[in-house]
C-alpha cells in the first residue's frame, strides 16, 4: 500500500486541488492532507516551507474541509477505500485544539474525511481523545518512533486506530543523512524496524504505515519488505509540487504504482 502526503494550499490551493484529483484518479491507497501550522516540529525544511507558504495563502481547516467537499461532490474513485475516499488530516495538536475537537469531528463526518494523525500528541494525553474519535467512528493515528520502548509501543498500539504510523528513523522529515542510512540498509537499523513491526503486530494485529525518508520506489519496496503494510511519502511529493509541476508529480506516482 502507498500513502502520499501533501501540504494543503502549497504552492497554492489550485495546485493542491489538481494534485488531489491525480491521487484519486490513480487510486492511491491513502492521502495525508497536511494542515498548515506555524511550528511543524517534526518536519524538515521542505514541509516547513510549504506550511509557511500555505499559511500565507490563507489556508486553514475550513479551507481544507471546503476543498475536500468540493472535490467529493465532483466525484471520487469507485473504490471506497482509495483516493479521496481515504483522506486523513496530518496535523499538530494546536490547530485542532483551537478549532475545537467536537467541531472537527463534525466536519470530518460531513466531508467523509477518515480522521486525523496528530504528530505531537503524546500517549499521556491521547486516551480521552482516542475514545472521542472511536465513538464517532473516526480514525486517530499516533506515531511510534524507533527509539520508543516496548512498553510505550504497546500503549500507543492500544490507542492508535485503525493503524499506526512508524517513524522510520530519528530526525525530521526529508533528512538526507537518514535517507542514506535507509538506502544502505544498515543491518542494525533494519533489525530495529523489524522488531518494532513484529512487536506491534503481535500485540495489536494493527496495520503499520512506515514514513519519513521514503522518496523512491526502491525505498517503498524496502519498507514493505521490512513488514510494513504501507509506505508513506511526504517531502518528495511536496517538493515536486513546489513549481506547480503536476506533470512530474503524476510521472513520479506512475513510477511507484
Amino acid at each position: 500500500m502507498l500513502g502520499i502526503y501533501l501540504t494543503c494550499g502549497y504552492p497554492n490551493l489550485s495546485t493542491t486541488k489538481k494534485a488531489l484529483r491525480i491521487l484519486d484518479d490513480k487510486g492511491v491507497d491513502l492521502i495525508e492532507l497536511g494542515v498548515p501550522f506555524s511550528d511543524p516540529l517534526a518536519d524538515g525544511p521542505v514541509i516547513q516551507k510549504a506550511s509557511f507558504q500555505a499559511l500565507q495563502n490563507g489556508v486553514n481547516l475550513n479551507t481544507i474541509f471546503n476543498l475536500v467537499a468540493e472535490l467529493q461532490n465532483e466525484g471520487c474513485n469507485a473504490n471506497e477505500k482509495k483516493g479521496l475516499n481515504n483522506i486523513i488530516l496530518f496535523s499538530y495538536f494546536n490547530p485542532l485544539f483551537n478549532y475545537g475537537f467536537d467541531r472537527l469531528i463534525e466536519k470530518c463526518l460531513e466531508t467523509k474525511i477518515r480522521g486525523v494523525l496528530i504528530a505531537d500528541l503524546p500517549i499521556e494525553e491521547a486516551q480521552e481523545l482516542s475514545k472521542k474519535f472511536k465513538a464517532a467512528g473516526l480514525d486517530l493515528i499516533l506515531l511510534v518512533a524507533v527509539t520508543s520502548s516496548n512498553a510505550r509501543i504497546e500503549k500507543i498500539s492500544e490507542l492508535s486506530e485503525p493503524w499506526i504510523y512508524l517513524v522510520s528513523r530519528t530526525g525530521v522529515t526529508g533528512s538526507q543523512e537518514d535517507i542514506k542510512k535507509l538506502e544502505q540498509k544498515t543491518t542494525n537499523y533494519d533489525e530495529r524496524l523489524k522488531e518494532i513491526i513484529q512487536t506491534i503486530k503481535a500485540k495489536s494485529k494493527k496495520k503499520i504505515g512506515l514514513g519519513f525518508g521514503i522518496d523512491s520506489k526502491a525505498k517503498v519496496e524496502h519498507a514493505l519488505e521490512l513488514g510494513a503494510d504501507m509506505a508513506i511519502i511526504g517531502s518528495k511529493t511536496v517538493k515536486l509540487l513546489e513549481d506547480a509541476s503536476l506533470k512530474d508529480f503524476a510521472a513520479f506516482l506512475d513510477e511507484l504504482l
